[in-house]
């Protein structure tokens, strides 16, 4: 009998042995198949793929994308190299944070955005400095303050958040509607792509800083690049979906049909790629010394192959079932502004005044029609009895001489504070505002702008927790209205409870943490690379200098 056992043991063991390598061969030839694939399209001219591509897909005046589904998949296999499967890698499934040895490392973040893009990884690098890293937040200028006050290091990157954010509205995204948008866009993407090497390498105070690993977010272009570079580990962090999935489309697409889903990302990336290339190969060869990439989807395989959290909760979006081990969904990722934060005494004596207001904010987004949405705003506060508070944010919202006195006029507040004082939240969809007041149990309205917003507000609705959302050119009185008293119905506020206390149990910080360590490569090196010090560095500027001039 023991014999039997073992035979069905060892059995069962080889069998084990004969399945990895069997996909492991089926790995391999994917490989093959890609190289294959991207010889074919580098053979298209440049003139070609441009055609093919506007043939199957349009970029509409609201920024988002329209294409044909059956022409997609006839096309795309022609234009790009298809993508690995990450259910053909093979994984160590083993890891366990308690046994995880650290090894401490210089970490930089490379994060374009607004501030709500930029405060997620402020929270994420302070967990990592507990586990003795040293961190770097390369960011745009105006966030210097923001980051060293929380205790990390700074190191300021090109573009500017409030032109790309007035690029953003108008183009409803990161796809130009308009040709005259063209310049705007490409020079502020060129700022951002020339300042990531030196956000990586040089110092910014005394202490000389090289990166050791990086995370970045899909908008800070060119983070793959300088990883090539720098021959160190990439891993992607993001507040959208940006991996593709059979669930549902970008979020930058205009798609119903469930076939094109998946194809929707590969059109998005080229269509971004087609725009950006030639930078992108400008910087590998000029800056970089890296050979140019000539086929047409620059980006998808080099992302796709990366390591990638996403920082929603999986309570609202779980993970998609075609996504695999290299992709996690780790949560939200609050960062506690609450704590330290000291109201206004004429806020505080507002707030208990009266009854919970309702908040309305479109945060560091600028709205085409500040005046406009603000008499809407009040008239609708009016007319279903309710206090509301109005964050002016950048966009001119809220301007109002002598407001009535059930309207407050805000700004500038942590939401982690304010929201768990609110009935209820209208706000433009943005990932983080979104969190902070499903975490605070708000029944939520959102007004999608641009990008990922309309996302946010469709999930929301999904979960019941919110009205469908309302696009900013169909804010109406008549729908914010009718929003508001959908928020104020008490079964819509019992889900909003339920969905935070699932939220309650997650901790998206050290899930994110976890996540970046979990896929180092295990070859890491076990201290810091030699970096010059100031007085080699300046043994060697004077030698240049005595070569060049000859003495």
């Amino acid at each position: 009998m023991p014999a039997t056992n073992g035979e069905e043991t060892r059995d069962h063991t080889t069998n084990g042995r004969l399945l990895r390598s069997a996909t492991e061969k089926a790995s391999l030839q994917r490989h093959e198949e890609e190289n294959i694939r991207r010889k074919v399209a580098d053979k298209l001219s440049d003139r070609r793929k441009k055609k093919m591509l506007q043939r199957l897909a349009t970029v509409k005046t609201d920024g988002t994308v329209e294409f044909d589904v059956a022409g997609s998949a006839r096309i795309m296999p022609e234009l790009i190299a298809p993508e690995l499967s990450d259910s053909l890698r093979i994984y160590d499934e083993e890891w366990d944070e308690r046994k995880f040895k650290v090894q401490p490392l210089q970490i930089v973040m490379l994060i374009v955005g607004t501030r709500g893009d930029v405060q997620p990884f402020i929270a994420i690098g302070k967990h990592l400095q507990e586990y003795g890293h040293r961190v770097r937040l390369a960011t745009h200028a105006n966030f210097r303050e923001f980051v060293l006050t929380a205790g990390l290091e700074f190191y300021p990157l090109g573009g500017d958040p409030k032109i790309l954010a007035g690029y953003m509205v108008k183009n409803k995204g990161f796809l130009p509607s308009n040709p005259s948008e063209i310049t705007i866009q490409r020079k502020q993407i060129k700022a951002i792509i020339n300042s990531l090497l030196p956000a990586c390498i040089e110092a910014d105070g005394p202490v000389p800083f090289r990166a050791q690993a990086m995370i970045a977010n899909p908008p800070a272009y060119g983070h793959v690049h300088v990883a090539e570079y720098l021959r160190v580990p990439l891993h992607i962090f993001f507040t959208m979906p940006w991996t593709p999935t059979s669930e549902f489309p970008h979020p930058l697409a205009r798609i119903k049909n469930p076939a094109g889903y998946r194809m929707s990302y590969q059109v998005v990336d080229s269509l971004i790629w087609w725009g950006i290339r030639s930078m992108i190969n400008d910087f590998r060869k000029k800056k970089l010394k890296l050979r140019p990439i000539t086929y047409l989807s620059g980006s998808i395989g080099s992302i796709s192959d990366l390591p990638t959290g996403y920082i929603w909760s999986p309570h609202l979006v779980p993970k998609p079932r075609d996504w695999g081990q290299r992709v996690d969904v780790v949560g939200f990722c609050f960062l506690d502004l609450a704590r330290d934060y000291e109201p206004h005494a004429e806020l505080s004596k507002w707030l208990q005044a009266g009854a919970k207001p309702i908040y309305v904010g479109f945060g560091s987004l600028p709205v085409q029609d500040p005046k406009g949405m603000t008499s809407i705003i009040v008239k609708a506060l009016e007319e279903t009895g309710q206090r509301g508070i109005i964050s002016r944010g950048w966009g001119g919202l809220g301007d109002i001489k002598d407001p009535p006195d059930f309207i407050y006029l805000l700004d500038n507040c942590p939401h982690d504070w304010l929201f768990p004082q609110c009935a209820g939240v209208v706000h433009h969809g943005g990932a983080g505002t979104t969190a902070a007041g499903l975490k605070a149990a708000c029944p939520t309205t959102v007004v999608p702008i641009f990008g990922d917003q309309p996302f946010w507000g469709e999930q929301v609705h999904a979960k019941g927790v919110g009205p469908a959302p309302i696009p900013v050119n169909q804010f109406t009185l008549e729908k914010l209205v009718a929003a508001i008293r959908f928020m104020l119905e008490p079964e819509v506020k019992e889900r909003a409870i339920q969905l935070a206390k699932h939220m309650d149990g997650e901790d998206g910080v050290k899930e994110a943490v976890n996540a970046f360590h979990r896929h180092l490569p295990k070859d890491m090196p076990d201290q810091a690379p030699d970096i010059p010090s100031d007085s080699s560095f300046l043994s060697s500027l004077v030698e240049k200098l005595r070569r060049i001039f000859c003495c």
